[in-house]
């Protein structure tokens, strides 16, 4: 038996009592009478057989062939020679002989890397055949700390498998998730067994059937690879609060809030101060932001589930909560310590009884509090003095806003009890409830049906005549009070209200004729009935009760989003004047640039002598033009916070395209663009492009000097040849194949994945 070849290792597997199928080796003096002849003794109870390679070297600790040979799988027993003859065909003059080998009909199937990256393990997996997975196309992908700490998967949303079905392969599209955690113990168990075994990191593949775990080959790792921390970003709900572009003060002030809120949160719920100030960068980075538009850091939300007990349970329903497109699993950073899990109930059972007081106090403090900024003259107010007022708003309103997050928590935890008892259709029918929203609408049709009773009133109206209005306004003092009652409760809810560069109709008065006009005629709807459950008794008493709880949190929680909105209105109104004072000093052009400028810019009492601001205002504005016309992804995951792939409503030269790294190092030069297999005539290029490849690719690949891919994985077939022939190659370059033409010249970076147009 020849020396590092993959019968060698298969063989000393075996004999190490490693799950390997069964197998014999031949070479090319066996006849197809001998070869029939021991298919019948040792693989006597096997009806399809795979035909692999075994050649000198192929499996060396130095150097790997991997997918160089011809191998064939599903193989007829009458096929067996012929296949035989081919596998020996494709050495040419390399010394080998060649395995036949039981065929598992696998019903899951991968590629595991024992020790990388500083002692981690990597599971590349896919439902059925491993196949896809050696071709480089999506595949599960889960990495772990080698003593089997679970660090972090990615499921693809959609990927292509190959399943063997009565003596043939047949494709299918899934999106169910390969294995589960008892599969993935197995694995890494395995993996460093036979890690200890070999005394030498290995690359396995490996695959179930029935629930057993055969190995199908093992060789040593040639070529160590980094494996890069994934961060995941999604719009989910932020969306529908910050849609499209935002500007850089909303950003800023956005992150603010987010950061003090899941601090003072976690601080009320028993965490210590000393926790969450040592894991500080997870609340500071909850909000990403791309091209100007806005994300949740799902990483750091996962993170911030592990403070408190029941992470499962918190994930779960954040997840629920935001409606995410993602649901990942990543590295652990804290555990809850023995006597906190011990404590934690009680200190829920403390806060459901007193929440009714708590978030009453809350909600009439907050509502002091606007009257009383509602009724401040913001433009007698000095800079420093509008520093002053912005730490005196955040002090006593956003800093207790905490409590609408716990509230948030009491609805989704009685939203997920009536998911366990009602089918979707019946539960989306019963958690209607009259919010804030109809008593707007309400307050908004009265307005309007008592403004157009006054026809001189009514005219100013119609002809967007603002000051004949207010001249108007002042001689109806009923009117008046109705106009000014309502802007209290209502005026900072509209389009876009927590972007802090919107223009709302508090203060621009053409925008509230528009509103009035439109709901002259409007009719109030009556108000929703509670739809009778048809459950058996004990059901549907337990779900009436958790139903009146969930109405009254969620009810509750449009209060709270309606008080949000109206005190963002008064750090609007904050802001726009800081922007005037800034504007007369000429430090800014326009009032309106302060929304150019970030929180900590603005809140410098030197900033009203800053005139560097204009040159920041000026670069920003440049920069959030080039926004304009992209529409990046509504969820995705970056490595080290570079920005995600995107599409161009326009088409848009772009001169930088960021994919994934694959294989180290940097190369730059001319590009051919490979839609399918061939061999070039001759080598007048040295990048290959292409959207996937397979094993049969390796003699293209060693031809080049850089490789850029659509489709793949760090298991790859191509990433897995790239690092061994070390050759730059970066992946998940979308759409490569139709952004770059022949000859192009490019440089990539494969320890950086990002792809530079020249």
């Amino acid at each position: 038996m020849l020396k590092n070849s993959k019968a060698n290792s298969l063989t000393k597997l075996k004999r190490g009592k490693f799950l390997v199928p069964s197998f014999f080796t031949c070479d090319a003096t066996w006849s197809e009478e001998s070869i029939s002849k021991k298919v019948g003794t040792d693989l006597k109870d096997s009806v399809y057989f795979a035909v692999r390679s075994s050649a000198e070297g192929e499996d060396s600790e130095d150097a790997s062939f991997a997918g160089y040979f011809y191998t064939a799988i599903g193989v007829e027993k009458q096929n067996i020679f012929n296949e035989v003859l081919k596998v020996q065909e494709s050495y040419g003059k390399t010394k080998g002989s060649i395995i036949v080998q039981e065929f598992i009909d696998s019903d899951i199937a991968g590629v595991m890397f024992t020790k990388v990256d500083n002692n981690k393990t990597v599971i590349n997996a896919t439902s059925g055949l491993c196949k896809t997975v050696v071709e480089g196309k999506e595949c599960d992908e889960y990495i772990f700390e080698k003593n089997g700490t679970f660090l972090t998967k990615t499921i693809p949303i959609e990927k292509s498998v190959l399943f063997f079905k009565n003596g043939k392969i047949i494709s299918e599209k899934i999106k169910e998730e390969s294995l589960n955690q008892s599969q993935l113990k197995q694995l890494v168990k395995i993996g460093n067994e036979i890690q200890d075994f070999f005394g030498l990191p290995q690359d396995i593949e490996w695959c179930f059937k029935n629930d057993k775990l055969y190995i199908l080959q093992s060789r040593p790792i040639t070529r160590d690879f980094k494996v890069e921390k994934q961060e995941y970003f999604d719009s989910a709900n932020i969306a529908e609060s910050y849609s499209g572009i935002v500007l850089p003060l909303t950003c800023s002030f956005a992150k603010m809030v987010y950061e003090q809120v899941y601090k003072d949160l976690f601080r009320m719920s028993g965490v210590s101060k000393k926790n969450i100030d040592h894991h500080s960068e997870v609340f500071e980075n909850l909000l990403g932001f791309f091209y100007g538009r806005m994300y949740y850091n799902m990483n750091n939300w996962y993170h911030m589930a592990e403070f408190v007990p029941g992470y499962n349970r918190n994930k779960k329903n954040f997840e629920t909560m935001i409606t995410s497109n993602i649901e990942q699993d990543v590295e652990t950073i804290t555990k809850t310590s023995l006597l906190f899990k011990i404590l934690y109930p009680s200190i829920v059972v403390l806060k459901v009884a007193v929440f009714g007081l708590t978030s009453a106090r809350f909600k009439s403090a907050v509502e002091r509090h606007l009257r009383t900024l509602r009724k401040r003259d913001f433009d007698r107010l000095g800079y420093i003095d509008s520093i002053t007022l912005f730490q005196n708003l955040n002090k006593n309103l956003l800093r207790k806003w905490y409590i609408t997050i716990e509230n948030d928590f009491f609805v989704m935890s009685y939203l997920g009890l009536l998911k366990k008892v009602l089918k979707e259709d019946l539960l989306q029918k019963v958690i209607t409830f009259p919010s804030k929203a109809t008593e707007q609408v309400n307050s908004l049709a009265f307005l309007s049906n008592q403004m157009s009773s006054i026809k001189e009133l009514w005219q100013t109206i119609e002809v967007d005549d603002v000051s004949r209005f207010n001249t108007e306004l002042t001689r109806n003092k009923k009117i008046e009070s109705l106009l000014d009652s309502y802007l209290h409760s209502f005026g900072g809810r509209f389009a876009n209200e927590l972007k802090l560069e919107s223009v709302g109709v508090d203060e621009d008065t053409k925008k509230l004729f528009a509103v009035l006009r439109a709901y002259k005629n409007y009719k109030p709807k009556e108000h929703l009935t509670q739809l009778e459950i048809t459950l058996p008794f004990y059901k549907k008493i337990f779900v009436k009760l958790v139903l009146n709880k969930f109405r009254k949190y969620a009810s509750r929680r449009e209060v709270f989003r309606l008080l949000r909105s109206n005190t963002f209105g008064m750090a609007r109104r904050l802001f726009r004047h800081m922007g005037v004072l800034l504007a007369d000093k000429g430090v800014i052009q326009h009032p309106d640039d302060i929304f150019y400028l970030e929180l900590k810019e603005i809140l410098d009492p030197m900033a009203e002598m800053n005139y560097s601001l204009a040159g920041i205002v000026k670069k920003r504005k440049e920069e959030y033009i080039s926004y304009v016309n992209v529409v990046p992804p509504s969820h995705f995951s970056t490595i080290n916070g570079r920005l995600p792939i995107i599409k161009d409503s326009q088409v848009i030269k772009q001169d930088i395209i960021y994919a994934r790294p694959a294989s180290s190092g940097v190369i730059k030069g001319r590009v051919r663009v490979f839609r399918d297999f061939y061999m070039p005539t001759q080598v007048d290029f040295d990048i290959i492009v292409t959207s996937h490849t397979d094993p049969g690719w390796t003699s293209l690949i060693a031809l080049s000097k850089g490789i850029i891919i659509e489709h793949g994985g760090v298991l790859s077939h191509a990433s897995i040849v790239a690092r061994e022939l070390g050759i730059p190659a970066v992946i998940g370059a979308t759409n490569i194949v139709n952004t770059l033409t022949d000859y192009q010249m490019v440089e990539i970076d494969g320890s950086t994945g990002i792809i530079k147009i020249l």
